[in-house]
This record gives C-alpha cells, structure tokens and sequence, in this order.
C-alpha cells in the first residue's frame, strides 16, 4: 500500500480556467451531463469507442471527453480540484496518493459492493494500487508491457538475421553491430533502448538480480547498479544507440516507421500507433525483450479510472467507470487502439492482439513481458516522483556525457532516492 505526505490543493480561483467542463450539470430535465479527463492523444479514441458504447445504452447521460497534454495534465487538475471542480471521472496514475490523502478522489467500496463488482477480473497488482488504507478508490483500465519491435523489412534489405523469440543482450549487440555496418545513411539508427533511469536503467538491474530500492533506501550503488549503467551507455559509445545528448527530440515510433530505425524497445500504449502506420502487413514484428542472465525484466504500471469526490452526479460517474473497465469495456478500448487491458478476460486480450495484428508475433511478446514484470520504482514508492527529474537531467546527462562514471552516477543517484525517500 502506497502512503505519501498529505498535499493540500488549494489554489486561487483565478488560477482555474479550464477548457474542461465541470462536474456541475448544465443540462435540462433528467438528462446529466459528465466529464471525463484522459491525457494520451493515441488512446482517445479507444476511449471515445467505449464512451459511444455507454451513451448508447444510457441515453440520458452525455460524456464529453476531453484530452490534456500529458506535461499539462496533473497542473490542470490540481487547479480545478482544488477549487471543488474538475472532471467526473478522470486518469489516475502512482500519484494518486496525492489526490487520496487531499480528499479529492472518491472511495469506491459502496459501489462496487451495491453492483457486486469483482476485483478479480484484473491484474492483482493494478488493483492494489488504488487501495489505500483498506477503501478502494480505482478500478484499472490498463496495465503497461514492454516489447522489442523490429522492422523486418530493413533486415531484409541489409542481409541481417533478425532477432528470434528466446534472444539475449548479446544478441541485440551483435545484430546491432551488423546492422550498423551495413547501414549507408547517417541518418539511420540501428537500435533503440530506453536509456531513461526508471525503465531501461532500472529493468537492468531487475535483469541482473539487482534492485533500485530496497528496505526504503537507494540500492543503485550496489554491482547491479553499476553494471547496468555501464551496459547502457556502452551502447551509445559504441553508436549503436544516438548519444543520450542528441535524443530528446527521436521518436523511435516514428523512426521505425520511416524505416530510419531497425529495432526498438517500445511500451505497449505506443503499440497502436505502429498497427495505424501505413505499411505493408509483415513489415514489423514483436518478441520480448532480450535476456539478460537468463531474466528480460520490465517495469510495469497502471491507470486507473477514479471518481471526484465534488461529482454533483456519482451514480452516473460510477456507472461510466464501471462501464469503461468492463468485459465488454476493455474490449471496446483495446479495439479504438487504447493500451494494454488491466481486465483479464481473454475477450479484453484477444480484442488488443487483433487491433494490433500487423506486430507479427505480438502475443508471445506480451506473455513474456507479464511473466516478468516488476511495479516501476516511481510506482512502488511515488515519493521518488521529486527527485526524478534531477537523476534524469543532470545526474544521467553527466554519466552519459562521459564526465562521471558509473560508480560516482550511482552513489549520487542513492543519495537523490533517499532524500525523497525520507
């Protein structure tokens, strides 16, 4: 269970100008009026599919959609409910302590007890995410996965045999390297891994047998730690990967789609964004992540659909939640190309498997991942949220720029967590 400081959410009241609509109903007679608040524009559809679905079979309640920017998004909504506003339903994420322990999230026991609405129907860990102090105050709409996607056409065209199902690290470098040395364009990347200290770096250490955390203090100073950042930049300094200083800006979605990139570690709410690309069916293909000691760890999280605590209209906000993360639901997001269902029913998987069936390979992919996923260190202990941004910019830009190593990156990352941790 996830505890955090209290944090108060009180803002002026000239500071709260949004372009969403409020939890107040503006409509005539019986009808109501709900908001719902997501941030990803490549799942909006997904949702809008699910939100159609549930309009039509409840006419007199009207769901307005609306999509924040992912960096606008928890700004917005600290302003609008702290004002005792905001959207009906909305987005959680690890951050939802925040907004539990400011009294802005409703509890949804009574509700799923009236309904009886069973918790079992979603991944377990998802679940315990949204439970703070016994009362449970989301239901899960997804669950995150991570795959390694290669374009086969530009394997064929270079004469490289592509990755196969059961690969390790020292594959993915030596078919990086020849990759590399095939490729005639400086433009062209041959891999793409996530470099950032809470996916690629972390996985790592899980892979190794390590830890971030552990028994609440940093733990990236031990040999796991280290190792695992050495792995990581030793792919930017042979050029397998760009220099960490030069991909602020590359969209390895987009680079795999121009054919400008071979192989990429890619997450699965991104995933639809390849299925939509216009390419010839076969052009890319999905196996896990390679092994590293016989583990291929990832990280994984998982939005939830909660409820403001001011909803002028609870009934209806509930109803839409347990709409949304339904059987039937699930299904419809998967199949408008929203992430990964946290619902198990094979209806809710096979629909994401089929809307994405131009990743060959894709379900083989996804079992491996789940099999091997840990929470995400800023999941399991949000407290490090405050510090991430400075391991990321200058403590990971330092190491990656070559005027710090490994060691010295390590301990400074350890100092960052237990100061946040504290």
């Amino acid at each position: 269970m996830l505890k955090t400081n209290r944090r108060t959410f009180l803002v002026a009241a000239s500071a709260v100008a949004l372009a969403m609509p409020s939890a107040v109903n503006l409509a005539f007679g019986a009808d109501v009026k709900l908001s719902l608040m997501i941030w990803d524009p490549a799942q909006k559809a997904g949702v809008q599919k699910a939100v159609d679905a549930f309009e039509a079979a409840n006419p007199t309640v009207h769901v307005a959609l609306g999509q924040v920017p992912q960096d606008q998004y928890y700004t917005k909504l600290d302003a609008s409910l702290g004002a005792g506003q905001g959207p009906d339903v909305m987005w959680q994420s690890s951050k939802a302590s925040y907004y539990v322990n400011g009294g802005a999230l409703q509890p949804l026991d009574e509700f799923i007890k009236k309904d009886g609405v069973s918790l079992n129907g979603y991944k377990k860990e998802i679940v315990d995410l949204y439970n703070f102090d016994g009362q449970q105050y989301g239901i899960p709409k997804d669950f995150d996965a991570w795959v390694f996607i290669y374009n086969a056409e530009i394997f064929k065209t270079l004469g490289v045999e592509p990755p196969k199902g059961d690969w390790t690290w020292d594959d993915m470098v030596r078919i990086a390297r020849e990759i590399k040395a095939k490729q005639t364009s400086t433009a062209d990347v041959p891999l793409y891994y996530n470099y950032s200290f809470n996916n690629g770096v972390a996985s790592l250490v899980h892979s190794l047998g390590g830890a971030v955390i552990t028994d609440g203090k940093g733990t990236m100073s031990s040999a796991e730690g280290i190792k695992a950042l050495e792995m990581v930049k030793e792919l930017q300094d042979s050029g397998l990967i760009l220099k960490i200083a030069d991909s602020s800006d590359f969209n390895p979605v987009n680079a795999l789609i121009s054919g400008k990139l071979a192989m990429a570690e890619i997450p699965s709410w991104n995933l639809s964004l390849l299925s939509k690309a216009d390419v010839p069916s076969g052009t890319f293909y999905a196996v896990r992540l390679p092994a590293v000691n016989g583990s291929w760890a990832s990280d994984t999280n998982g939005l939830s659909y909660v409820m403001n605590a001011n909803s002028q209209h609870k009934d209806e906000a509930w109803r839409l939640i347990k709409f949304l993360t339904s059987d039937d639901g699930a299904r419809l997001h998967a199949e408008g190309g929203a992430g990964l269902p946290a619902n198990t029913s094979e209806a809710a998987r096979a629909a994401f498997v089929k809307a994405n069936e131009k990743l060959t390979g894709l379900q083989d992919a996804l079992s491996a991942a789940g099999d091997q996923s840990y929470l995400r260190t800023t999941t399991r202990y949000p407290k490090v949220l405050t510090g991430l941004p400075t391991i990321n910019s200058s403590v990971m830009g330092a190491f990656y720029s070559g005027s710090v190593p490994a060691a010295d990156t390590a301990k400074q990352i350890d100092d960052i967590l237990n100061k946040s941790l504290r």
